[in-house]
């Protein structure tokens, strides 16, 4: 699909993310900020049996330096009470038929220390790509990041 231009062209997610004991709720769209290489994004929090808030998952649409380097399409984070359940690989598996709308495959990436975000990865069957340097102008160096594993996936 080619990008629309402008957010509010932007299809609007289904109702129906839900992968496992998980389901998305569509918070919004964010135009990013292209002066940072930030590209826009669909945000989801990740929710739960009795609709409890377990983390949240941003796709971002486009192919900035950040997006390609650092950030990639997809980024997820569950909240410390949740984690270990497989929550973070059943919203990636909830998103896959949104993300297919935009991309055959896409990059996700975590840093080398994060074992669980990379278990995560490496269940959902993306392919490692290669480690990079994160840049000193880029957001998560700021965050402490110096370098990121990157992978494909096909969702």
């Amino acid at each position: 699909m080619n990008q629309p231009v402008t957010l509010d062209q932007w299809p609007m997610p289904p109702d129906t993310l839900i992968f496992g004991a998980v389901r998305l709720l569509f918070v919004g769209r964010f135009q990013g900020e292209p002066a940072r290489g930030l590209a826009p994004a669909y945000q989801f929090r990740v929710v739960i049996a009795d609709g409890l808030n377990a983390g949240h998952l941003n796709f971002r649409v486009g192919d900035t330096e950040h997006v390609r380097r650092c950030a990639g399409h997809i980024g997820y984070a569950i909240l410390e009470p949740f984690r270990g359940r497989g929550y973070a690989q059943q919203a990636c598996r909830a998103v896959a038929p949104f993300v297919r709308v935009f991309y055959d495959a896409v990059i996700i990436t975590c840093d080398p220390d994060n074992a669980a975000s990379r278990r995560t990865i490496e269940n959902l069957g993306a392919s490692f790509l290669d480690e990079v340097s994160v840049p000193p102008s880029d957001p998560h160096y700021e965050r402490g990041s110096r370098s990121k594993l990157r992978y494909c996936w096909t969702p």
